[in-house]
């Protein structure tokens, strides 16, 4: 029975390694002190193995001192007593901690059991609302799409000027309606899954070979660094990339680098086109600002918070825009290629 039990088989062969101690050292070398040090090894072993009936063991081995104790000197005396309860305190308080620890050990098991449960329901329901979301919204704009070829064929129809403006707002509420279901299908994929770490040089490289503006530098001096965001990340880049070919007047670069403010990391991207109006600066990053349908400002802020990343707009009016990314301490690390990226 013992043989299928290593810890108890352990504990025994201690006890009887100590009660041999104390009846060599003790009784017949007549020694009262050192060899006790043992009991504290097996007292905090069955601590760590049995928690609080490790106090049941000391109580033996300090009971056991004193009647050793008592054969040699034939009185009793404060030195044993005062060991034997040193031993039941340390066997209390080393299963104590143990008890504690395994305790806390344990909610933290059953918790993550727990969360990985509720993770999984919360996987499954959203994998099917987003395909729900993308069916509706794909019939959606199949109905918009035949809509707005009957208001085509309805303005060839008439010339009537009352007429044509009456289908003109028809068609720009349609205009409206598809621009709504294309930020919902931008929108339904942030957060879907878990954020990784994203080595900047490694994605910066990917966007010098894709950038296809022969007029314009790209550039990077980015550090060799991770940062953990949403898998989404690579397109707030090319987001920004976009803005300025689109919006930035006469470009000649456009420049990626990183710096420490405080603990925090910067990612900054940069370029000399006409820059950001002081009363735009925020405007920019709010929902469905600007004439564009594409992944906008106010999606990157929004994939940027899921991890606590913020994004601002810091650059001077003329003399091109300067986005700067906020990245706190623990969602960065060192490490990754030392390769610049500069074309």
């Amino acid at each position: 029975m013992f043989i299928s039990k290593p810890k108890t088989v352990s504990v025994l062969i201690f006890i009887l390694l100590a009660v041999l101690l104390e009846f060599v050292v003790h009784y017949l070398l007549k020694i009262s002190y050192v060899y006790t040090h043992l009991f504290y090894l097996v007292i905090l072993l069955s601590a760590i193995w049995y928690k609080r009936n490790a106090v049941y063991l000391a109580l033996f081995f300090g009971i056991l001192h004193i009647i050793v104790y008592y054969c040699n000197v034939g009185s009793i005396s404060f030195e044993p007593i005062f060991r034997a309860i040193m031993l039941c305190i340390v066997a209390f308080i080393a299963g104590s901690l143990v008890f504690c620890m395994t305790h806390f050990r344990d909610e933290m098991a059953m918790k993550n059991k727990e969360l990985a449960i509720t993770k999984e329901a919360f996987r499954i329901a959203n994998k099917k609302l987003n395909l729900l979301s993308t069916i509706t919204r794909h019939d959606i704009l199949n109905h918009l799409t035949s809509l707005l070829g009957y208001m085509d064929i309805s303005e060839e129809l008439t010339d009537d000027p009352a007429h044509l403006e009456l289908i003109r707002k028809e068609q720009q509420i349609a205009d409206a309606i598809r621009r709504q279901l294309e930020f919902t299908r931008n929108y339904q994929d942030i957060g879907v899954k878990e954020p990784i770490w994203h080595n900047l040089p490694d994605q910066f490289e990917k966007i010098r070979k894709t950038f296809i503006h022969e007029s314009i530098r790209l550039s990077s001096t980015v550090e060799p660094v991770q940062i953990f965001a949403d898998p989404l990340f690579p397109l707030i880049c090319n987001n920004l990339i976009d803005n300025s070919v689109r919006h930035g007047g006469k470009l000649n670069n456009i420049r990626f680098s990183t710096k420490m403010s405080g603990d925090n990391l910067v990612i900054v991207y940069e370029d000399d086109g006409c820059g950001i109006s002081d009363s735009e600066k925020e405007k920019i990053f709010e929902r469905g600002y600007g004439k564009n349908t594409g992944m906008g400002l106010f999606l990157s802020r929004e994939i940027l918070a899921i991890t606590g990343l913020t994004m601002h707009e810091t650059g001077t009016f003329g003399n091109g825009v300067r986005f700067e990314i906020t990245v706190p301490p623990d969602c960065f690390r060192r490490g990754g290629t030392d390769e610049q990226i500069d074309e």
